[in-house]
């Protein structure tokens, strides 16, 4: 306990007093600062929109319209200036598609509802690298800690072997079992520094950060819980809930659409348009007046063998076109035959049932992907819990050695050397410890990473 208070107050020291960093403000930092979310983001934003606009091709397309038109005289032709006006509403509606618009819509709705799931897995790939990195970084600042103060009391224990063989009160041997003994733990301690330096900037790079923050996540790993779901409710969870799973389900719904979409190419097509307005004529020495504009018209075409017939049909009432013509109704029909113009789109179709195949085949093998991840992240879990306890016992084990040696060696019944033995031993036992708390929390966060359910560790975790 002593230590871990003298190891806080070190790191207080270090990162000039600040206020500690913990793990619910690593992740926040991260979730926030992070660029790869922010393009996640901006990437959900573009699929949105174009969820939208495909939407729009649903209803009808209105527009409004004016047209003034200024014609100049003509001394040749003896033709004055006249002045054309024309303002209305102009209507554009499909009304049979073969379901194309429909699917379209639904395609476009489920490649948004994609994309939302990579952001998610993206949010969960952040959080899990803050997770990793922030007890990467305590382990390394605890191990640290440690080694500082098992150099400080093998330091004073190689100045009393200076003394003592100077006296000619202990062996040669005994002299250099405790010499060998302070530079190991020298050795230790610039391990551990050099290993802190290494955790930290990979700390610093999971939040997102370019340099380091001047906070420093607190020394102290709190108690992992060492229970969990069973593995079937791992694997049943993930099915449910995993980002590359709703990613392939949309994916594969998207192409499911596509390919529906296009089987409407055998079905006729139809759509109207229309205008509704006011119009007027007039040369320059004649009254202007509005009267009443409109337009009427139908399309349709129907695929065949890779051509296209298509049939069209317009009613029309407007104001005389003033030096073109004087009629104000006429009605118009009009018919052609492509002669193998819709290859391209019998190519499209064949590509949407391609693609849902190819989508069928990914979901199948993703499934099968996160049910083996989740399978190894239970049994990387596992290990870490036993090997938590084995390393538990360890460090118990050394501390009663250590402890031993130090009354046996102030009693004379082992030699001195031996307590500096036992001192190296409880601080690597110890360190191995720190090592296998983070590593089962590290595992555990892998674990929820793998379900797909971050938050998992926060609701069956302390």
């Amino acid at each position: 306990m002593k230590r871990l208070l003298l190891a806080a107050v070190l790191l207080a020291v270090r990162a000039g007093a600040a206020e500690p960093m913990t793990l619910a403000q690593s992740e926040s930092t991260a979730l926030s600062q992070h660029p790869t979310i922010r393009l996640a983001e901006e990437e959900t934003r573009v699929a949105r929109l174009k969820k939208s606009e495909a939407s729009r091709g649903i209803w009808p397309l209105l527009s409004l319209k004016g047209e003034i038109t200024e014609g100049v005289d003509d001394a040749k032709l003896n033709t004055p200036d006249f002045l054309e006006e024309s303002y209305g509403v102009q209507l554009t509606q499909p009304l049979i598609q073969g379901g194309r618009l429909v699917r379209t819509y639904k395609q476009s709705k489920n490649n948004y509802l994609s994309v939302k799931a990579k952001e998610e897995k993206t949010r969960q790939e952040v959080l899990f690298g803050a997770r990793e990195s922030h007890w990467n970084l305590v382990k390394a600042l605890h191990a640290e800690s440690i080694f500082d103060t098992a150099r400080t009391d093998l330091e004073k224990d190689r100045k009393m072997a200076d003394e003592l063989i100077a006296k000619e009160v202990i062996s040669r041997q005994v002299y250099e079992t405790m010499v060998g003994q302070a530079e190991q733990a020298v050795l230790n301690q610039e391990a551990a520094r050099a290993e802190t330096t290494s955790r930290l900037w990979q700390w610093t790079a999971a939040l997102g950060l370019n340099e380091p923050p001047p906070e420093r996540p607190p020394i102290g790993i709190p108690p992992t819980s060492l229970e969990w779901p069973s593995l079937d409710e791992c694997l049943k969870e993930a099915r449910e809930v995993h980002p590359d799973i709703l990613v392939q389900k949309h994916t594969m719904e998207a192409a499911r659409y596509g390919d529906l979409a296009g089987r409407g190419l055998y079905y006729p097509r139809l759509s109207v348009n229309g205008f509704y307005g006011k119009s007027g004529a007039a040369y320059e020495n004649e009254d202007f007046e509005f009267k009443e504009d409109w337009q009427i018209g139908a399309q349709i075409s129907q695929y065949f063998g890779g051509s296209s017939l298509n049939a069209s049909a317009q009613d029309i009432k407007t104001s005389p076109k003033l030096g073109q013509s004087s009629r104000t109704r006429s009605r118009t029909y009009a018919g052609s035959l492509g002669i193998e113009d819709s290859l391209k789109t019998k190519t499209e179709k064949g590509e949407a049932r391609l693609a849902y195949h190819q989508a069928a085949e990914d979901f199948r093998r993703t499934d099968m992907e996160v049910a083996n991840t989740v399978r190894a992240a239970y049994a990387d879990w596992a290990k870490a819990r036993s090997q938590a306890r084995i390393s538990q016992s360890d460090f118990a084990i050394a501390k009663t050695e250590y402890e031993v040696s130090l009354i046996k060696s102030s009693n004379r019944e082992v030699p001195v050397s031996e307590r500096c033995l036992t001192r190296n031993r409880l601080a690597q036992a110890e360190v191995s410890y720190i090592d296998a708390q983070a590593q089962l929390k590290i595992a555990a966060a892998a674990l929820a990473r793998a379900i797909g359910r971050p938050n998992l560790i926060e609701k069956e975790l302390p």
